[in-house]
């Protein structure tokens, strides 16, 4: 393929970072535009008091081939650090142990005859592997029917309501066999518990690898580079507008979560977002930084009322090197956009979620914490409906000159880094191929991705 087809991607989180290395190693001319001031999106770090850390919580399982690959690739895999680590439920007031049979079977909040079928239950999501028909089942229809009534009421359905906000009905089976599949892979066996891992430094330094060795290829990446429209014309996209002038492109390709990418779209093309979800989750996050560790586990699953969605030890699988040998603790809801906690002041979210750890971890006090932030995002994930897998929206909607890749294409599988760098290198392999076989024909560059 000739150097000379150009390429723009807006957006420049590890979607769009890695597409854009994967296209300039395909011989397109990429320009990578993202409007925040540095690439990373949601996997971006932050200063947390003269610390580096990330500003919401990742982990590695030993079965992310392709983050581990890319790492690989990159010359980062000596950064890489697995760990075992613990996880937990607090329920009726009292933290429990959950790291394997042995585990399950003392979990008292449970009668024996629930563990078991909670057991049967995991063993069954771990050994189905298509999700097939689970993509029309009504995930609590499909709970109740291999868990029982008593199993959902005390487990999954506070579960499910801390996360969907008290309304988790419409969601497919798909969600939890996908959820427990990827948490199978971090189990060792036994009564090992799961095993984690990160990079040191963070998704955000495989990131700026990423953008490192896409600029050597060529890739002009900008940031703090807010695009502005899609510049169109009689036959379709033709680049994007940004500081009120156009940049023309064969091809933009738009890594924006469809809410935000709407703002972009001129109104013929607002039609597009129509086959995407509805329904979107955000997150409000408390951050602590304490003197000394707080939980007994990396994440603990809450079933007694809350107003936290979880509560996650990072440093537990990181490690305190990077912060001085403070710890840092996790405090997530997960939200819709709108919801009142993105508005509401840092210091009632920090009274309100510490108040729900100080329940879960009584010797806590307001000495252990040296430092505390709240971190925003209104669109962290789509929530998909019944029969997703069918009306997942296309790559290749039917304009010229235009691709939409984003977060809500990828399903079943849960939204993670390894979960976006495959989606990202399979569009890079769908473009290339497009503009190949365009390119070999003689066609019009416009053509080249809706032909």
């Amino acid at each position: 393929m000739s150097g000379e087809r150009t390429v723009a991607i807006v957006g420049g989180g590890i979607l769009g970072s890695v597409l854009a290395l994967r296209l300039a190693e395909a011989g397109l001319r990429v320009t990578l535009l993202e409007a925040a001031p540095a690439f990373g999106g949601l996997a971006s770090t932050m200063d947390f008091g003269g610390h580096t850390v990330d500003r919401f919580y990742h982990v590695l399982t030993p079965a992310d081939a392709h983050m581990i690959g890319l790492a690989t690739e990159l010359g980062l895999e000596d950064q890489l650090r697995f760990s075992p680590v613990g996880s937990g439920f607090f329920i009726d007031g009292e933290m429990h142990d959950f790291n394997g049979i042995s585990d399950l079977l003392r979990f008292t909040p449970l009668t024996p005859i629930q563990r078991l079928r909670l057991g049967w239950f995991v063993a069954q999501c771990q050994l189905r592997k298509s999700y097939g028909r689970l993509d029309d089942l009504p995930l609590e229809k499909w709970l109740r029917r291999h868990c029982g009534r008593g199993l959902v009421d005390r487990i999954w359905r506070p579960l499910l309501d801390s996360r969907f906000e008290r309304h988790p009905e419409g969601l497919p089976a798909t969600y939890l066999w996908s959820r427990t599949r990827r948490m199978s892979s971090a189990r060792e066996g036994g009564s090992k518990g799961e095993a984690f891992g990160h990079m040191v430094g963070g998704h955000q330094r495989l990131i700026d690898a990423v953008i490192a060795r896409a600029r050597s290829l060529g890739v002009e990446a900008r940031a703090g580079v807010p695009v502005e429209g899609l510049a169109t014309d009689d036959e379709g996209v033709v680049g994007v507008r940004v500081g009120g002038e156009v940049e023309r492109y064969d091809l933009t390709i738009c890594t924006l979560q469809p809410p935000a990418l709407a703002r972009l779209l001129p109104e013929p093309l607002a039609p597009l977002l129509e086959g995407y979800p509805k329904r979107w989750l955000g997150c409000v996050c408390v951050v602590l930084k304490t003197r000394r560790p707080l939980l007994p586990y990396y994440a603990v699953n809450i079933c007694d009322p809350t107003p936290i969605t979880s509560a996650v030890e990072t440093t537990q699988v990181l490690g305190t090197e990077h912060t001085g040998g403070h710890h840092l603790v996790y405090l997530p809801r997960y939200c819709a956009p709108d919801a009142p906690e993105q508005s509401e002041s840092d210091d009632s979210l920090h009274r309100r979620f510490t108040e729900q750890l100080a329940r879960m971890v009584p010797d806590f006090t307001a000495d252990d914490v040296v430092d505390w932030t709240v971190q925003r995002a209104r669109l962290v994930e789509p929530v998909h409906g019944l029969g997703a897998g069918r009306s997942i929206a296309p790559i290749w909607p039917d304009v010229p000159g235009l691709g939409l890749a984003s977060n809500a294409q990828i399903y079943p599988n849960l939204l993670n880094g390894d979960s976006v760098v495959r989606f990202a290198e399979e569009v890079a392999r769908q473009a290339t191929t497009r503009l190949d076989a365009v390119e070999a024909g003689g066609g019009h560059p416009l053509e080249a991705v809706y032909a």
